[in-house]
């Protein structure tokens, strides 16, 4: 369908019918309703009005044909006398500096033709058609003679007088065609050009005079556009946020990025520049309120990948903000500002000692939680922290040991006692069995007994025992400080020598044996079910899944030759030469 027809006009309709029509038929393609309608709509008006425009200003030629021999004339006259001087100066930019126009090989444009009646060459994008020549246009001659001398000492601080002189001349529209030409020959020229056509004469606009086809059109709007994002993104980078706000107001809401698609694209470019640089959430929201955003209504530009990566930033910074102003509250007794304060101010470890040691179930609880959102859902902040690791606080942590872990202590000291009465002369049942079973109860409770003071005497020099277990042994050995020199080392040695007095060197041998390659060896003989380890730990607590094969292995080897050895046994009988 023509865009005639879509207008509902025939095709010598005027500029006023074409008018009349667009505004009858936009109360049915409403934008916001139907925007496939209205971008149709708005493409026949424009191509409507680029036609009729044509034929009005071809009209006027007609009854002016003495007036391109003469431009021709003058326009190479003014091109040959200073090509090398506009050259010269053509690096020099500066908005005072004033442009040397009358040296530039230009020549005088006429309008071009619109698309469907004269076909774009390859060179429509950087070509303006000029004026047809004629020896007798002495108006048309003396009209463009007129635009020629107004570009002489042009600059963009006289730019709008130049224009009032043009209009006073009756030469505007040569004027005009002018400056659309320096646009298009002399790119280093089109940026003060373009922005202040725009503002001012309506260029690339649905009301623009100067006819230019799509081609030039898309030109002169990329150029645009992209100037349009380098002063944005350099307020951005500054972090003039209320400048950034106040020029893309201006620029927005500029006609020609009213159409829809130029409004499309406008906004994906915003899109991009965001992404790219830093900015606040409140920034963000007034964006969003200037182009009508709304996430939950699903009003938004795309692509969609760009803009939920933006929403999670926005989530992000919220949240960052939010824990910044908690861990400067003054509420220390809510169990949320204190885990914020542990993890968001930077603290020497004497600080973080007075904050933990008035917490509670509740304040630890919350940092897991805090430290579980900073890792899983907001890992990018954590480069913002003072410390990388969020679990640092874990070291400060009083741990309990597990009942399976005393099922264990217990089994190994009765297994040591087994061994010890296997050398006294009387071997019955109740010397191997019964005997080491009930004994080993008492250091089993004696250790529990004494571990629960000695957690609560060890936190009182809980910063001398990190400084030491950091300075003693290697991170990577030890990467979450899990395991304290001083509390849970020295509860170590104790059960060494305990062994040692039992077995002597073997038994000693054999217990630091087991728990080494339990930590060095990670796999295990098998899995457990946790329902029935959580239900019954004392039952499971011996179950082979817990332990790495090379464990068992190792304690069988060494519980045989302790056996052999306390029987009287030696290594050169066991095994002769």
């Amino acid at each position: 369908m023509d865009c005639w027809s879509f207008l509902h006009l025939p095709d010598d309709a005027d500029v006023r019918d074409i008018k009349r029509s667009y505004a009858r038929l936009l109360k049915t393609f409403r934008p916001d309703e139907d925007p496939e309608g209205f971008q149709r709509l708005r493409e026949a008006y424009e191509r409507a009005l680029a036609i009729a425009q044509w034929r009005l200003e071809n009209a006027e030629q007609e009854d002016e044909q003495d007036a391109d021999v003469a431009v021709a004339t003058a326009s190479s006259a003014f091109a040959a006398l200073a090509l090398d001087n506009a050259l010269a100066n053509s690096s020099s930019q500066a908005k005072n500096q004033v442009w040397d126009f009358a040296a530039l090989e230009v020549s005088p444009v006429s309008p071009a033709a619109p698309e469907p009646f004269v076909p774009p060459s390859k060179d429509d994008a950087l070509r303006v058609e000029p004026l047809a020549a004629d020896a007798g246009a002495d108006a048309q001659s003396l009209e463009a003679h007129a635009a020629w001398q107004l570009l002489e000492d042009l600059s963009p601080d006289n730019l709008g007088e130049r224009w009032e002189q043009a209009q006073q001349q009756g030469c505007a529209k040569a004027f005009e065609r002018l400056l659309l030409q320096l646009c298009f020959e002399h790119p280093q020229l089109r940026g003060p050009v373009l922005h202040w056509a725009v503002e001012q004469l309506g260029w690339l606009g649905p009301w623009q005079k100067v006819l230019m086809n799509d081609r030039q059109r898309d030109m002169l709007a990329e150029s645009l556009m992209s100037d349009y994002r380098n002063a944005l993104q350099a307020l951005l980078e500054s972090q003039s946020e209320r400048e950034f706000l106040n020029l893309l107001k201006h620029y927005s809401g500029q006609p020609w990025l009213q159409v829809f698609d130029r409004r499309e694209q406008w906004q994906q470019n915003l899109l991009h520049l965001l992404n790219d640089h830093e900015w606040s959430v409140p920034l963000f929201d007034r964006i969003g309120q200037l182009f009508g955003w709304d996430h939950t209504k699903g009003l938004h530009p795309q692509p969609d990948w760009l803009w939920e990566r933006l929403i999670e930033r926005c989530d992000q910074e919220s949240f960052y903000d939010n824990l910044r102003a908690k861990a400067e509250s003054d509420r220390t007794w809510a169990a949320d500002v204190q885990a914020a304060h542990l993890l968001i101010n930077p603290l020497k470890p004497m600080q973080q000692k007075k904050i933990i040691d008035g917490f509670g179930q509740n304040e630890w609880q919350a940092c897991h939680d805090l430290s579980e959102k900073l890792k899983w859902r907001f890992p990018e902040l954590l480069a913002r922290l003072p410390y990388a690791d969020v679990f640092y606080w874990r070291r400060f942590l009083p741990r309990p040991i597990a009942d399976e872990t005393w099922v264990r202590v217990w089994t190994a000291i009765a297994l040591a006692l087994f061994l010890f009465y296997l050398a006294s002369p009387q071997k019955d049942a109740a010397t191997l069995a019964f005997i080491p079973l009930g004994l080993a109860c008492v250091p089993v409770w004696f250790f529990r007994f004494a571990l629960s003071w000695w957690v609560v005497l060890t936190s009182h020099v809980i910063v001398a025992d990190l400084w030491l277990t950091e300075g003693l042994i290697p991170r990577r050995w030890n990467p979450d400080t899990r395991w304290l020199v001083i509390r849970h080392g020295l509860p170590q040695v104790v059960m060494v020598l305990l062994f040692s007095l039992l077995l002597g060197p073997l038994g000693a041998l054999t217990y630091v044996g087991v728990i080494l390659i339990g930590l060095v060896h990670k796999r295990r003989i098998g899995s457990l079910d946790p329902q029935l380890s959580n239900n019954h730990p004392w039952l499971t607590a011996l179950h082979w899944a817990h332990f790495s094969p090379l464990q068992l292995l190792f304690l069988v080897v060494m519980t045989a030759i302790t056996a052999a050895s306390r029987l009287g046994y030696s290594l050169h009988s066991l095994m002769p030469g």
